[in-house]
C-alpha cells in the first residue's frame, strides 16, 4: 500500500479515536473526522464507508496484532514472555492503544478480553491434566486482571516504563500479592 494511503488511513483512525476521549461514538460525524484529519470527507469515504468500517478496520488490526505476537509464544506458564510479548506489542502503536483505552471503546475492549480468554484457556489446556473448572476460572482471572491492569497504566501517571510494569505483572502473577509487596 503507498505510504500516502498508510499515513491517510493512519490519520482518519486517530482522528476518530481522538474524538470518541471528548463524546460518544454514536455523535461523532464524518465531517468531524474529517476536520481532524486534516482531510476532505471525501478522502474520508473514498477510505471507508462509515464510521463503523473505521472503527472495525482499527480493531481487527489491533487484533491481528495480539494473534501475531501470540503465535510466537509456547504456552501461558512462560508468563515473563507473555507480558514482555503484549509490552512490545502495545508499544508498536502506542498512540493508537492509548486513545482507545481511553476512549473506552466496548467492542475494542470486549475483544480483546475475547482474545486474551482464547488464548490463556487454549495454553492452558494442551498440558490435558488440568481440571476443566480450574482452567476455565483461571482463564477468567487472568484475562480480566491483565486487560484492566493494562488499563490502570494507560490511565495512570506512568511512572514506570511500560516493560518495568509489564514485569512487575509477570511478578504478581508468578509470586501471588504477598511476594509481591514484599518485593523492592
Amino acid at each position: 500500500m503507498d505510504r500516502r494511503v498508510i499515513r491517510t488511513k493512519k490519520a482518519i483512525r486517530s482522528a476518530l479515536l481522538q474524538l470518541a476521549l471528548e463524546k460518544d461514538i454514536e455523535k461523532i460525524t464524518i465531517k468531524e473526522i474529517a476536520a481532524k484529519a486534516d482531510v476532505d470527507r471525501k478522502t474520508v469515504y473514498n477510505y471507508y464507508n462509515g464510521i463503523a468500517e473505521i472503527l472495525g478496520e482499527i480493531e481487527n488490526e489491533l487484533i491481528a496484532h495480539f494473534h501475531r505476537e501470540a503465535e510466537g509464544l509456547v504456552n501461558v506458564y512462560d508468563v515473563k514472555q507473555y507480558f514482555l510479548a503484549v509490552a512490545r506489542l502495545i508499544n508498536q502503536d502506542m498512540e493508537m492503544y492509548e486513545l482507545i483505552m481511553r476512549s473506552n471503546n466496548s467492542t475494542f475492549i470486549t475483544k480483546i478480553v475475547l482474545f486474551l480468554r482464547e488464548w490463556i484457556q487454549a495454553s492452558l489446556n494442551k498440558s490435558g491434566r488440568l481440571d476443566p473448572e480450574k482452567i476455565a476460572a483461571a482463564t477468567e482471572y487472568l484475562s480480566g486482571g491483565i486487560f484492566n491492569a493494562y488499563r490502570y497504566w494507560f490511565e495512570s501517571d506512568r511512572k514506570k516504563s511500560l516493560e518495568q510494569f509489564s514485569l512487575e505483572l509477570c511478578h504478581l502473577v508468578i509470586e501471588g500479592l504477598p511476594s509481591y509487596f514484599l518485593r523492592n
